[in-house]
């Protein structure tokens, strides 16, 4: 009599929370049970989505992550035997709208195969500073950009009516108008970055964080033929007003990303993981959190809206006065 295969497929897959939030930890529950015959050999493995990983317990405790996958069971798998796996990962704060899929593979050869998924869509954190209008929600990122677009249509409309009919100073002052409130938003941009600096070194509350775990990112340079920039960065635990948190901590915002990676292995060495090192807490977000404060290299851009301005500006005031003088009786 033929012995029964094993079999697999009342296994299953689960994560909590739900929905799951980007930069938060999620908790997948992986449950293995054979309900057929006896395995000789059974591999189990897991493909881990990416993030950082925090922590595995219960039968996956001792397993080491390689290459983004996890080996946590190799061996005989008896008829009625359970293996569970519990996986706690941290995605990136900016992976909202990815699905964060943990997959596993079980294999018994030389023909068995069966694969399970936890796929949670990660959504985005909520923010306590959007405005709502009716159900539609805007950020005060988007207020300001409404606001100057505003300014920018009221200003040309006005300007337009102006110096009609000369259409070539119509041109040149609707463009002169444009130059300005571009560099306005520019200089609006690195005015909040200012704040956030200033607040970091002002209200955020010090504390003490445990590298967890750390990576270099890798960002894509805008044009056809431009290479990558680097910045480190580290998955941290931390102490929040008594509160055990996790997050990832990234260089300030004014920091310069540069496009040699030698910089990044450098931060990588100097904070290694399994080192406290010194942080700082947002109050007002405790998942906001930062291992360096600013002010960084990025202000240095800032001479350029700045000088768009001003010449902008000289623009604008020569096409007026030059409308100015040409009327009758002038």
């Amino acid at each position: 009599m033929q012995a029964a295969e094993p079999d697999f497929t009342t296994s299953s897959a689960t994560f909590e929370p739900v929905p799951a939030i980007s930069g938060s930890l999620v908790r997948y529950t992986v449950v293995v049970s054979n309900t057929g015959g006896d395995s000789s050999y059974t591999r189990i493995t897991i493909a881990l989505p990416p993030g950082y990983l925090i922590a595995t317990s219960d039968d996956c405790a001792a397993a080491t992550p390689s290459g983004g996958r996890l080996l946590w069971y190799e061996g005989r798998f008896a008829a009625g035997a359970r293996q569970e796996c519990r996986v706690t990962l941290l995605p990136r704060p900016d992976a909202a709208g990815t699905i964060a899929t943990l997959a596993t593979e079980i294999a018994t050869p030389p023909s068995g195969y069966f694969r399970l998924e936890a796929r949670p869509t990660l959504v985005a954190p909520p923010n306590p500073d959007t405005v709502y209008l009716g159900p539609l929600g805007i950020t005060p990122a988007g207020v300001a950009t409404l606001g100057l677009l505003t300014l920018a249509a009221v200003g040309a409309a006005a300007l337009a009516m102006k110096t009609r009919p000369d259409r070539a100073g119509m041109r040149l002052s609707i463009g002169a108008w444009i130059a300005i409130v571009t560099s306005i938003g520019f200089l609006v941009y690195f005015a909040s970055l200012a704040r956030n600096d200033l607040r970091s070194h002002t209200e955020f509350q010090e504390t003490s964080c445990v590298i967890v775990d750390s990576s270099i990112r890798a960002f894509k340079s805008s044009g056809k033929n431009s290479g990558s920039t680097y910045a480190p960065e580290f998955a941290v635990r931390y102490d929040a007003r008594g509160v055990e948190t996790y997050s990832v901590a990234s260089p300030p915002a004014t920091s310069v990303s540069v496009g040699w990676i030698g910089s990044s292995q450098q931060a990588l060495e100097r904070l290694a993981v399994g080192s406290t090192q010194p942080c700082w807490f947002d109050p007002n977000d405790v998942k906001i959190v930062l291992l360096d404060r600013g002010p960084g290299g990025a202000y240095f851009f800032a001479l350029l809206p700045l000088l768009v301005l001003a010449l902008g500006s000289w623009m604008l005031a020569g096409a007026l006065r030059s409308r100015s003088s040409s009327r009758p009786g002038t």
